[in-house]
């Protein structure tokens, strides 16, 4: 859903490419038929036109770009080295939290792999079963799951069928449900936090082609009217 501020932004722009389309045609309809000379207000008039256009086009990319979803949109691995690190580097921007250098550009290849090797932060699942262990050594007993591995097949089931209480007192399925439901919370909370990582990454990719534009459009814009000017026969007067 489009907010007011980008639909605003975007209507104003289709309507200054009209009214530029209307003027340039009352420019057309001013001059003699036997003219060959093209006036410079018609000139100009056509690369604000051509620059307008250019910025509507543009503009719906960034829309596109701001509002997409992990669970629609891929994002390719050119656009992330390009949007989310060389051009960012270049234009001098900056994400909160993280400094876009050169070294950090040349260095996220190999942080990646790193990462991926070798992560600080233990699964949910892992934490849970780690506590349960220190739990039951703390109470002064053998934990569930040594004792459990310490027996043969037939026995577990002989003994889960007739221990009523004790530190075995679960059963193997109420277990392996447990566990179930640990991996399945798991496995939903890392693709939440995948999700979010990819969403910032697209408005920030969107962000950074909108400054790319912002500086492109002003420049040919400063160029455009000098030359225009410049190219004047009588702009100054003596």
């Amino acid at each position: 859903m489009l907010s007011w501020r980008e639909l605003y932004a975007f209507v104003s722009g289709v309507t200054i490419l009209l009214s530029l389309t209307v003027f340039s045609l009352l420019v057309a309809e001013l001059l003699p038929q036997t003219s060959d000379a093209v006036p410079l207000i018609g000139t100009y008039f056509n690369c604000i036109m051509f620059m307008v256009a250019s910025s509507v086009v543009l503009t719906v990319v960034v829309l596109n770009y701001h509002h997409r979803t992990a669970d629609i949109h891929e994002m390719p691995q050119w656009v992330k080295t390009v949007l989310l690190h060389w051009f960012p580097w270049f234009l001098r921007m900056s994400r909160p939290g993280k400094k876009i250098t050169l070294r950090t550009i040349k260095m996220h290849k190999r942080k990646k792999e790193l990462e991926l090797k070798d992560r600080s932060c233990k699964s949910l699942l892992t934490n849970v079963l780690e506590l349960d262990d220190d739990f039951r050594q703390m109470s002064g007993g053998p934990s569930c799951g040594n004792y459990l591995r310490g027996m043969s097949a037939s026995t577990l089931d002989e003994t889960v069928a007739h221990v009523g209480g004790g530190a075995c007192s679960v059963s193997q399925r109420e277990l392996q449900l447990i566990l179930r439901e640990l991996q399945f919370i798991t496995l939903r909370m890392r693709q939440a936090d995948e999700k979010a990582d990819l969403i910032s990454d697209w408005k920030f990719a969107a962000m950074v082609v909108d400054r790319f534009c912002l500086i492109i459009f002003t420049m040919f814009t400063v160029v455009a009217t000098v030359a225009v000017l410049l190219s004047a026969p009588h702009i100054i007067v003596e």
